[in-house]
Formats: structure tokens, sequence, C-alpha cells
């Protein structure tokens, strides 16, 4: 069968509007409060079983996906998550960090800000597109900057914040200027109708200036003296088993909570030292990502067939081949994206190296976003042992100290992947700007 092509829907799935795939609707949670106790999760993840086929994502904004959901299991799904105590997001999406008024490192709390924003919204409801977003970043240790937004504000210092609409110039207000100036870019959406964004307003147009963000793993303090321990399963996807699983090492950690965060990561909060290392080690047991090093959080792969029906290629299943082949290259300059399709759905910051599938292929993209996939493509059958020889190749070409990022600005990626023959011996071309 044909994968259905990619397109734009206008939406993501929603908690009271699953998205249908090819594995069947797929429900998307954010908590209000941002957070989760351990039963909680637990709960959540024996509701994911019983109403879904029991898999459950941490998508690249921290939200939770619940998929495999019948139209007839939606409903009784939806009472789980109240009945648990979990209140949903519903209406315009708002993000902080999930460490915000937590976090000694950050330059102010969003919380206020973000509050504000969310009451003073709230005759829009209804008039903006779902898609439709606010990004309030204090600054710590919890980066947002690889999410898109429509308003985005970033504390410059205590009291102050640079308000960007859609891709204008950035502006420095105080607070009270700030909450008001994204009120009226909120306005003004709405006036354009449902299908508007931010872009679509005078000035605000152009290309995104979006930021590679690093995943908040491992250890971080919080201001009362504990710690947060930030951790990922790999690729942000899991079962049933292994959400009750992480939930069972909350409890015997003595978290308070755990709490979705950017990056397809959770971060788990008041934790001793000691609890920290004994967390750490049960989640590494788990097969979770624990720390920066780790060569599966460089990779961001979307769920891919047959999961998804734009997919093209299994993506979530050849990440692992992508990983462990690039792993000797992943120095902490690169990012790799392993898309299904041209959408691009895991990773929306363009990425150093993304394989998309596609019609008849595989393509390669440097530096771009999924959606820039052209070919030269290799046949998805041929993946692993593309994969394997391009990292080799990149590898071998790589001089003493050079970073993975500068080694690519100089090759013909293109070529390489094509598998064309390279017979000079300076085979390494610069890459034209």
């Amino acid at each position: 069968m044909t994968p259905i092509p990619p397109t734009r829907r206008g939406a993501c799935p929603a908690f009271l509007a699953p998205m249908e795939t090819g594995d069947g609707l797929i429900l998307r949670l954010v908590p209000s409060d941002g957070r989760l106790s351990p039963a909680q999760l637990r709960g959540l993840a024996d509701a994911a079983r019983r109403f879904g086929n029991g898999m459950m994502e941490v998508t690249a904004r921290g939200s939770l996906q619940v998929r495999g959901l019948a139209p007839e299991t939606v409903g009784p799904l939806q009472v789980a998550v109240v009945a648990l105590g979990i209140t949903p997001r519903i209406g315009l999406a708002v993000d902080v960090s999930p460490l915000a008024g937590l976090d000694p490192s950050e330059i102010a709390d969003g919380r206020p800000l973000a509050a504000a924003i969310l009451a003073g919204a709230e005759p829009l409801a209804g008039r903006l597109g779902p898609k439709v977003s606010v990004v309030v970043e204090g600054g710590g240790a919890v980066s947002l900057a690889g999410q898109k937004a429509d308003v985005r504000l970033v504390a410059t210092e205590p009291g102050q914040w640079a308000l960007t609409v859609g891709n204008a110039p950035a502006r420095v207000l105080p607070e009270a200027g700030a909450a008001a100036e994204a009120l009226a870019a909120l306005a003004s959406i709405a006036a354009l109708g449902r299908a508007a964004r931010a872009a679509d307003l005078s000035g605000c147009g152009g290309r995104a200036r979006l930021a590679e963000a690093a995943a908040p793993l491992g250890r971080i303090p919080l201001v009362d003296g504990k710690l947060a321990f930030g951790f990922g399963l790999p690729f942000g996807a899991g079962d049933a088993a292994q959400f009750e699983a992480i939930a069972d090492a909350l409890d015997a950690a003595g978290a308070r909570d755990v709490r979705p965060a950017p990056e397809r990561t959770l971060i788990a909060t008041g934790l001793s030292a000691g609890a920290a290392d004994a967390f750490a080690a049960r989640l590494a047991a788990l097969g979770c990502i624990t720390a920066s090093g780790d060569p599966r959080a460089r990779v961001a792969a979307c769920a891919g067939a047959p999961a998804c029906a734009s997919a093209h290629i299994p993506a979530r299943a050849l990440a692992p081949v992508l990983a462990e082949a690039f792993a000797p290259l992943l120095d902490g300059t690169v990012s790799l994206h392993l898309s299904a399709c041209t959408k691009g759905c895991a990773h929306p910051v363009p990425a150093t190296l993304a394989f998309v599938g596609m019609d008849g292929g595989v393509a390669l993209v440097h530096d771009g976003p999924a959606s820039g996939a052209a070919r030269p493509v290799r046949p998805v059958a041929d993946l692993p042992a593309a994969v394997a020889s391009l990292a080799a190749t990149l590898a071998a070409r790589r001089a003493p100290g050079e970073t993975t990022r500068a080694l690519l600005s100089r090759l013909d990626l293109a070529g390489l992947w094509a598998g064309a023959a390279m017979n000079r011996t300076d085979d390494v071309t610069s890459r034209a700007e």
C-alpha cells in the first residue's frame, strides 16, 4: 500500500480532538500544571494499554501522546485521565519551562507572564487556530529555543522581556507591556481567521529563526536544595510497561513528580543526591537516555511506518541503526533527524543531517528542514547499509581535532549519499553557501 502523501493538516492531535493516523487515533495530553505524580503516570500508562495500543510518546514540545485509540475508546480514555486528577490543557498553548520557579539559573519565572497571557486571551477562544502558540522563556536549564511559536517572549533581565511576533525583529519591553503586546498580536492573528498564523501579519513574515536546543538530561539543581533529573525514552517512545516501570522508579526515588519537557524528555523533581544516583541507574537498566553523551539523544525520529499513515519508511525502527552508525561522529556539534516523510514532525528545527522518506527512497538534507528533501534518494531497503557506509566515510575523512559540523561543511554530501564515484585525490569539495 502506498503511503498517504504528507499533508499539512493545520492542526495537531489534541485532548479533545484526537487525530487519525496509521495505527488509529492519537490523543495528545499536556497537564495544565505541567506535572504528573508517579501514580498518575502509572494510571495513564494503564489507560493507554486498556484503551489504545499501549504506546505512549513524549513529543519535541514536551507533550504526552497516547496512540492506537479507536473512536469508541477515546471517550473512556478521556474519562480515565480526568479520574486520575489530571487536568488537561485546553485551548491556546502557552509554554513555559517545566522547571519555572524552581530553577536557580533562570533569569525570570515565566509563569506569571504566561498566566496573564492565558487570562487575557480567553475572549479569543474559538477564533485562534489550533496551532497558534506562545512560548515564554525565562532562561535556565531547560531551553525552549527549538519550539516554534507565533509569539515568543524571552527574559533578558528580571522584569524585561524580548517580544518576537512571527519572524519580526524582537522588541524589549517591561513585563506588563510585553503581556499587552502579546495579546494585541494574538488578537490581530484571530482577526485574520482560524487559518492565520503570526507570519501572516504585516511585517512578521520571513524565515523562521529557530535554534537547536539541547535536551535537559541528567542532574539539575533546584532552588530548594533538591535535584531534578532529566531523562528520555529512546526516540521519545515506549510502551505502557516501560512507563509503569518509570513510575515505580519515581516512587522508589521519592520523587515529587515528573514533568514532560522539550526535546522528548521527562524531568523528575525533588530528589536527594543519593536518590538521583540510584534513580539514574534504574533508568539506565530500563533502557532510558540519562546523559547527553548517549548517541540516541542526538537522533530525532518520528513513529514512521506502519504507525503513521503518511510514512514512507519505518523511521523509529531504523533510528537505532542511525544512532549506532553515527555514534563516533556525534561530538555535540551536530544533530540527526530520521523523518518518514517531508513533514518533519519529530524535529521542527532543521537538523544537521536529515534522512527523509520520499516516494522512491530516502533523501539526505544538510542543515535544512525535512520539507527541503530532494533527490538523489537511496532505496529504503538499502538504508541501513547506506547509513553505515556514509558514517564510515565521514569518520575516515575527518581531520584530527576537526568537529563533525566543520567536516560536513566541506564535503559533497549529495554526491556521497548518491554513491557517486569520487576519483579525484582531493575528493573533498567545498559546499557552496
